[in-house]
């Protein structure tokens, strides 16, 4: 076999190992757009992020806090993050007279906030220090979110148990079992055993989490006392009412013109030119756009209420008839269910 074709199958492998996590990423955009949500809300509280992981968990947590602390958009706002493990005076003090699975756990002790927010980060999920700071900062009120690969066995599980004494990776850490117990408030997880694969997952997930949390910071979302669980619900309260279309109300439904009534319309007749913060594609406004018409490669028109305008839905579950969030072209979720889904 020569050369080129080696390489050539080697780069083939590469990129069919990456394949599938990709496309589990992209189906949990609710999933990681509601912690997002959560975490906009702790920071309006004036909570900060505390961040913190093991070897390269570890210096993943430090890139996660500069980009909060200095981001690289100019005109984001900062926003408060530390990463314990960057203190290696008190990781290693903690560690000599608590034990290295206290490192973290006691420090968000001493000085965590309920309006914090603790941002766990572990190739596989079972790093005890990670989890156990995890649990003391859930113990403390703070927002849990953790960032976990390790394999789709765990693909829909919010719940993880802590390894026994046979699995800490240090033999003098003495872990007690135990039944599953959630973690975190949110599990976000790699679907790979690749480590790699998995560190290439967790760095996007986590440039999105401080992407759409600035999105949901500089657009409040409502939460009701009595609003349903889902995160499409939340979302549908999160866009001023001047910007809603298509969105159902009880029975009712905001009126305007249906551009798929018409089979055999243009796909781009009523498409508007930008205007500004009614441009969907330009604007940083989150907006409700409804899927007039589906296209190719994970692209669709959108009814924006002026006009239609071509959106992306790739990282979401879109069907024609349905109200999804866009921003900047892309969009996020999808809020609410057309009644078009299942016809024929």
């Amino acid at each position: 076999m020569s050369v080129a074709t080696t390489m050539q199958l080697a780069l083939r492998h590469a990129f069919i190992r990456r394949d599938p996590p990709g496309h589990a990423l992209a189906r949990d955009s609710a999933l990681i757009a509601r912690a997002c949500q959560d975490m906009a809300d702790r920071f309006r509280r004036g909570g900060k992020l505390i961040v913190f992981g093991n070897g390269g968990g570890g210096a993943d947590a430090a890139h996660i806090a500069v980009e909060f602390m200095h981001p690289v958009i100019v005109g984001k706002r900062a926003l408060p993050a530390v990463a314990l493990s960057n203190d290696a005076a008190t990781m290693t003090a903690i560690g000599n007279r608590e034990g290295l699975a206290e490192t973290f756990a006691h420090q968000l002790a001493s000085w965590a906030g309920p309006s914090d927010i603790a941002l766990g980060v572990s190739r596989d999920g079972r790093c005890v220090n990670v989890l156990r700071g995890l649990r003391a900062a859930r113990d403390l009120g703070l927002l849990t979110v953790a960032l976990f690969g390790g394999g789709a066995e765990r693909a829909n599980r919010a719940e993880l148990a802590e390894p026994d004494a046979r699995d800490a990776r240090d033999p003098d850490i003495a872990v007690s079992g135990g039944p599953a117990e959630t973690v975190a408030d949110h599990v976000l997880l790699a679907r790979s055993k690749d480590p790699a694969v998995v560190k290439e997952i967790h760095v996007t997930t986590y440039h999105l989490l401080w992407e759409l949390a600035h999105l949901f910071l500089e657009h409040p979302m409502e939460h009701p006392a009595d609003a349903p669980a889902s995160p499409a619900a939340n979302l549908a309260d999160s866009v001023p009412d001047g910007t809603r279309t298509g969105v159902h109300t009880g029975d009712r439904t905001h009126d305007h013109a249906d551009p798929h009534d018409d089979p055999h319309a243009d796909p781009h007749d009523g498409q508007t030119a930008c205007s500004g913060d009614t441009c969907v594609t330009c604007s940083d406004q989150a907006t409700q756009v409804t899927v007039v018409r589906l296209l190719h490669s994970g692209l669709a028109l959108g009814d924006t209420g002026t006009g239609t305008e071509e959106i992306s839905v790739a990282l979401v579950d879109a069907s024609v008839g349905d109200t999804v969030l866009v921003h900047a072209g892309e969009a996020i979720a999808v809020i609410t269910k057309g009644a078009h889904r299942g016809r024929p």
